[in-house]
């Protein structure tokens, strides 16, 4: 049973988030609900830094970033870094940032392990670089002419953004400067448990950071300053106002200034930058990596897991699957996919996974406990910004109940990351917590959905985005309630009305003995309310997508109603899918899906015919189906979708 029924979770050319491959930014070369806090600016305008450049005696300081988003070394000689995207950010130019907040070789693991602090330790948590890698870069263009006694100076006035990035010098460093190098590191034999000391962290890095108080000297200011920046954390960041009261979200917009003092004379530059968007995976991106329950040690739950296995590695995934603890078994509620990207040099791009946790919690079960313990380790991340301020079972915070449309341009708008669908019960104020986090991206605009007409209220149990061969490169799937009745009435007109509705025995929920038994005029009413349903979807989806009829396959799922429901609906109508649901599967490559098992009526040549139906519309599609027995997890209300979650291939990466 999922676990709200427990009681009763692409490249965009210059413009972000350009995705990036995992290499070369080391060197920098050259109360209530948690939506409350939220007020996202979300209009396109530039957001600009006054022009601050000022110049003494033929002296001008200047402080540059990756302006123009080509991934090249600053350029601290030529003009194509001191654009518009200088002083004013916005989608199409200004430097990006990343959110520095993986679990370098495990740390936080090893030292907050099943404590209250793990969730917020993380590789920016404090003043240590362990990631340089993640780091973009500043330059200042070299200042000579300076008297001995000038000094500079790097800041980020405004309070709410000096909170949430962090800004590092080289280190060692050949300059002098007003700090002091530390000292060769002591004995490292209590590492493993107390953590590496400050000091042999930072020598090991190469990087320091830069302290309101710190001073580079003017021989520094003659070299040029390298440096590099990273955020403690995304867009919607929650940073708490000095009275402790006040919680307000970040925008992920900073201003870094450049203040150099000669004698009477103050010059200053300033540039401006934004952390990356966060953005989810779709299924245009090859699956690399497949999660699944660990929960139970029972035979009839392996058989499920070595069918994933099995159809994994035949789209070349030798690796074994990941197996994890999550306390519905359902590991697709625990977590979704996200990821901040930037450019990198030499065409190179810098991607960092995101993990998004469900805000789950129940007793001192915590969702984001969870991933941080199991998922998040170096080179992969994890939000901290969406957490329940209770126990908190319900069934829309799942991340199941989130699927992503992949990218689309339609309507003067570019979705050129996709764009997120999420269940929801507006009438009744029901929205998932991650709403407001996911709108403060400004990416991928989430449309909702009414879900609330299903029994676990998720979208991945009647809808699904494939890769196709079309000019949109994707297609819809959507569950098929009156198709699936056609299979049955045609199973009544060859005569087999008699026969069992199911060629395995399901769930006592749904025991309806023979076809004729199942298929009177009360079920098709049921099942023609759930195409119903489906139809009110599927039109948003054309009004929003620019999507046809011809742009929609229709896959036969059955549906009974729902008695006493555990969680309430939009309305007095709740039905769930009689056999495992086929469209709650798993999309692998371009050209296979694993689905579940029908276990629908034979023919007379022992064919499943429900099965063969469900097969030929995915044949259509340009698919081959892998079927594997799930009966165990359908019998919880869940399916392969819901057992599993994936790792998908960055794009930039190979």
């Amino acid at each position: 049973m999922r676990l709200a029924l427990l009681v009763a979770a692409v490249p965009l050319g210059h413009a972000i988030p350009r995705p990036l491959a995992d290499e070369g930014a080391a060197e920098v070369p050259g109360t209530g609900r948690l939506g409350s806090a939220y007020h996202p600016r979300r209009d396109d305008e530039p957001h600009g830094a006054p022009d601050c450049t000022a110049t003494q005696d033929n002296v001008k300081v200047v402080i540059l970033a990756d302006s123009n988003r080509d991934g090249i070394v600053v350029d601290i000689e030529g003009s194509t870094d001191r654009g518009p995207g200088k002083e004013s950010w916005s989608n199409e130019s200004g430097a990006l940032f990343l959110p520095n907040i993986g679990d370098s070789s495990d740390r936080c693991r090893k030292l907050h392990e099943f404590k209250d602090t793990l969730v917020k330790c993380n590789d920016a948590s404090d003043d240590i670089q362990r990631a340089p890698k993640y780091l973009a870069p500043l330059r200042t263009v070299p200042t000579p002419g300076l008297n001995s006694s000038a000094v500079g100076r790097i800041s980020v006035s405004d309070p709410l953004a000096r909170k949430c990035v962090r800004i590092f010098r080289r280190w060692p460093s050949d300059q002098n400067s007003t700090q002091t190098e530390p000292p060769a590191p002591e004995s490292s034999r209590w590492w493993p448990i107390f953590g590496k000391p400050k000091k042999a962290e930072e020598l090991e890095s190469g990087w320091k950071i830069v302290g309101e108080d710190l001073t580079f000297s003017a021989a520094e200011l003659a070299q040029g300053l390298q440096l590099g920046i990273d955020a403690r954390g995304p867009r919607g960041h929650l940073v708490a106002e000095p009275d402790a009261a006040t919680i307000r979200p970040w925008d992920g917009r900073v201003t870094v200034q450049l203040v150099v003092t000669d004698g009477e004379t103050t010059s200053t530059d300033s540039v401006m930058l934004r952390v990356a968007p966060l953005v989810t995976q779709n299924h245009l991106q090859r699956v690399t990596k497949v999660f699944a329950s660990k929960d139970t040690d029972l035979a009839e739950y392996k058989v499920t897991l070595d069918g994933v296995a099995s159809s994994a590695k035949s789209v070349g995934l030798n690796e074994p699957i990941h197996e994890m603890w999550w306390i519905s078994g359902f590991i697709q509620d625990l977590f979704e996919t996200m990821y901040a990207s930037i450019p990198g040099p030499n065409g190179s791009t810098i991607n960092l996974p995101i993990i998004l946790p469900a805000p789950m919690k129940l007793g001192s079960i915590l969702g984001p406990s969870a991933v941080a313990q199991q998922i998040r380790s170096t080179g992969v991340g994890m939000v901290t910004d969406v957490l329940p301020p209770e126990d908190n079972a319900e069934t829309l915070d799942s991340m199941g109940n989130l699927e992503t449309i992949p990218p689309y341009e339609f309507n003067g708008r570019n979705f050129s990351a996709g764009r997120i669908v999420v269940g929801a019960n507006q009438t009744a104020g029901r929205v998932p917590l991650s709403l407001p986090f996911l709108q403060a991206q400004e990416m991928q605009d989430p449309l909702l959905v009414d879900t609330t007409w299903l029994e676990v209220q998720h979208v991945d149990e009647f809808l699904q985005f494939l890769p196709a061969e079309t000019p949109l490169k994707w297609r819809v799937m959507v569950s098929d309630p009156i198709g699936a009745v056609r299979v049955l009435q045609d199973a009544q007109a060859a005569g087999r009305g008699n026969g069992s509705y199911s060629s395995q025995p399901l769930s006592d929920l749904h025991s309806f003995g023979t076809i004729d038994q199942l298929v009177n005029t009360e079920f098709i009413q049921i099942n023609e309310e759930c195409a119903r349903r489906i139809r009110g979807t599927i039109e948003m989806l054309k009004r929003e997508t620019g999507i046809s009829d011809s742009d929609v396959l229709r896959v036969p799922v059955l549906y009974g109603r729902v008695k006493d429901p555990a969680v309430p609906s939009n309305g007095d109508f709740q039905a769930a899918a009689i056999f495992p649901n086929a469209i709650n599967g798993l999309v692998m490559a371009d050209s296979l899906y694993m689905a579940p098992k029908q276990w629908g009526p034979l023919d007379a040549a022992g064919v499943d015919v429900l099965q063969h139906a469900v097969e030929m519309v995915y044949k259509q599609a340009g698919y081959k189906v892998d079927f594997v027995d799930d009966l165990n997890y359908y019998n919880r209300k869940g399916d392969i979708h819901c057992a599993t979650n994936v790792f998908r291939e960055l794009l930039g990466e190979s």
